[in-house]
């Protein structure tokens, strides 16, 4: 990091500059500043702290308190009459070998220079802004998906816990339902614990009645058998319950769901679910493409490929994802969903793709419409370029393996070596499709 710049005052030794000024090659603290620019009136100090951004018109190197003089064209520098002197001690004459000429005689060559570095930095400018406008969308773009996947795993997971929790409601309603069938609750024992002088009750009554027996008390006393007679019959419901309980305490539930049964289900809850991305998968087509080249990305995984513009063009996309560098070898596999006569181009295509105009200027492909396929590549001038390859069914397999830098097509099993090598990768390169006919549909999936 940078170290700030002190002022050169010596009582102001300790406060950061803020100006320096080229005449009398001093920096200067805030206060300083005041007074300079009270005396300096036609002096011109730099607003900046730091010694990169200050040109004072002297040589940097230590030891040269030197104007500078001279220009070296091998090290494009500035320089003083020490630093390309003979002598060479002290860390003088760094540029005593160079081609050096007066700052006066490069003044056409660097104006010219600007004016081309002008043309670039507009035209960089211009291009980057559409980069960062076209990041900041992949950004919105990436922003949204995550979301939507968040959002698709809580759905996912809330369908599994209500799942879960009706199927404990159900269980503990049964656990219920079955206990009531086979017990009875605690408010029984509390009946029963009445029995003893329900039972003590009616007896006393009963001898009582029968000891005292008087038609005179006729209608009371059949009352009272009455009674006896219904305390009877209640004694004899709970007492019936108590010994059922009895004979089925032998009965025990339990809650099983068997270990092997619940270790299978916990370790999928545990696997459940994937998060992945298909780096196989189609660039939508964009809106400012060319009618009869048209075309549109179907499939789960936006893997497949399907023309819908007119016959005679070729139409063709990248993968939205770049080939990693790192990995050595990425294979992927074409499947030929409908071709009217596979009239097709499958490679790897650059970052610079245009899907208006012939697309294999900028690809490397094999075209298996003839008989051996051709290679075309407009990088290296192939056009129908007879191959060591022929005979495909419906499926192909294309290898791009990064640190060879080659390109082969592996068909019906059948690997028969590299069809194009030294394949520069300074650009980003991305699996391609060309299709010429109408509603022709291919599939790309990873291998």
């Amino acid at each position: 990091m940078e170290m700030e710049k002190k002022c050169s005052f010596e009582e102001h030794k300790e406060m950061n500059a803020i100006k320096y000024c080229p005449e009398c090659r001093i920096y200067m603290c805030n206060k300083c500043e005041k007074s300079h620019s009270a005396l300096f009136k036609n002096h011109n100090p730099y607003n900046s702290n730091k010694e990169d951004e200050i040109f004072t018109g002297f040589c940097k190197e230590k030891n040269h308190p030197i104007k500078l003089r001279y220009f070296c064209k091998n090290h494009n520098q500035l320089c003083c009459g020490l630093c390309i002197a003979k002598l060479n001690e002290d860390g003088e004459g760094q540029h005593k070998d160079c081609d050096v000429c007066y700052i006066e005689k490069i003044k056409e060559e660097k104006k010219n220079k600007l004016k081309e570095n002008i043309k670039y930095l507009e035209d960089l400018e211009t291009k980057f802004n559409e980069s960062l406008e076209s990041l900041r969308k992949i950004f919105q773009d990436f922003e949204k998906d995550k979301e939507n996947i968040k959002i698709e795993i809580q759905n996912v997971f809330t369908s599994i816990r209500t799942i879960l929790n009706d199927r404990e409601d159900r269980l503990l309603l049964e656990v219920d339902n079955l206990f009531n069938i086979y017990y009875f609750s605690d408010d029984m024992i509390k009946k029963g614990e009445k029995l003893p002088k329900q039972i003590k009750f009616s007896l006393e009554k009963g001898k009582l009645i029968d000891k005292e027996w008087d038609n005179n008390n006729l209608y009371s006393y059949i009352n009272d058998c009455i009674n006896i007679e219904n305390n009877i019959k209640n004694i004899n419901s709970i007492n019936e319950i108590i010994n059922k309980f009895n004979i089925n305490n032998k009965i025990k539930f339990v809650f099983n769901p068997k270990d092997d049964l619940l270790n299978k289900f916990l370790n999928t809850i545990k696997s459940f679910g994937e998060i992945y991305y298909n780096k196989y998968s189609f660039r939508e087509c964009p809106i400012n493409i060319k009618e009869e080249r048209k075309y549109i990305v179907t499939g789960e995984n936006k893997n497949i490929l399907t023309k819908t513009g007119s016959d005679g063009k070729w139409m063709g996309t990248i993968c939205k994802y770049e080939l990693n560098k790192s990995i050595e070898e990425h294979k992927w596999k074409i499947k030929f969903l409908k071709t009217k006569a596979k009239d097709l181009m499958v490679g790897v295509a650059t970052s610079d793709f245009d899907i208006n105009s012939t697309q294999y200027a900028c690809g490397w492909y094999l075209h298996f419409y003839y008989s051996p396929h051709v290679l075309y590549s407009g990088p290296f001038n192939y056009a129908r370029v007879n191959s060591n390859l022929s005979g495909v069914k419906d499926e192909i397999v294309v290898v791009m393996n990064m640190k060879k830098r080659a390109l082969k097509f592996i068909i019906n099993d059948e690997d028969k070596g590299d069809s194009y090598t030294n394949i520069p990768i300074d650009k980003p390169l991305y699996p391609s499709i060309l299709l010429w006919n109408i509603n022709d549909s291919v599939e790309i999936t990873e291998i």
